[in-house]
């Protein structure tokens, strides 16, 4: 493990301590749950959901109809919450190397975990070769360049989390060997908070910052294993 993972694990038992697996869920479940439905999941179905905190991603793709699911996590202290729920598979590991053999996934998903790793562009890459032909990749962020909104979070974290345009995302997914990839933007459901209801924090310093977040939506960065860029 890595001097940056290790943070990260360190920085990811601290938030699965303080109870942030909910609220993480609750913040993101409406820009995955598109990408989840859009997929055809079934009984052959083999989801992978790398950076999968307590498992809450993997718990909506089962009851879709996926026939196998798992999750991988640096936190071992988020890995304990979702193995408690009795639902899914789940390892200790780092997304850069994982714990599985070649070809077995029909679908790699990441939530809000790919601008954390050393190395981005190697983690994509073995994400594809855990990847069976014609698996479906969806890698759904919201810190990245053109969220202005968001981009403040990059110098308040405690550890290190990459900024990066969503033209260079994409070209980093192409370079790991992804095919037909393409970004997307989704945006959060449900209204806008007033400003009366808006609370000032380090991420989210001002009303603007969370208008600016909001109208920017997340990114997906999308892909298939195959053989034609």
């Amino acid at each position: 493990m890595t001097e940056i993972e290790r943070a990260a694990s360190a920085e990811f038992d601290r938030w699965a301590e303080a109870g942030r697996g909910e609220s993480m869920e609750r913040g993101h479940a409406g820009v995955v749950e598109p990408v989840l439905d859009r997929w055809n999941l079934n009984d052959h179905s083999v989801l992978v959901d790398v950076g999968c905190g307590n498992g809450w991603a993997v718990r909506r793709a089962l009851e879709r109809g996926a026939g196998r699911c798992l999750g991988v996590d640096l936190s071992a202290a988020f890995i304990e919450e979702a193995r408690g729920a009795g639902l899914g598979e789940f390892h200790v590991a780092s997304g850069s190397a994982l714990p599985l053999a070649d070809g077995v996934a029909t679908h790699v998903l990441s939530v809000e975990s790919l601008y954390y790793y050393p190395d981005p562009q190697a983690a994509l890459a073995e994400w594809r070769r855990i990847a069976a032909p014609r698996c479906e990749l969806g890698v759904i962020i919201e810190l990245f360049a053109e969220n202005r909104g968001s981009a403040v979070w990059a110098e308040v974290l405690d550890i290190h989390a990459w900024l990066w345009s969503e033209v260079r995302w994409a070209e980093v997914a192409r370079a790991a060997g992804w095919s037909r990839v393409r970004t997307e933007r989704i945006l959060q459901p449900g209204p806008l908070k007033s400003e009366a209801e808006f609370t000032v924090s380090a991420y989210w310093p001002s009303y603007q910052h969370y208008l600016d977040y909001r109208s920017a939506g997340a990114l997906a960065i999308l892909g298939v294993r195959g053989d034609t860029p």
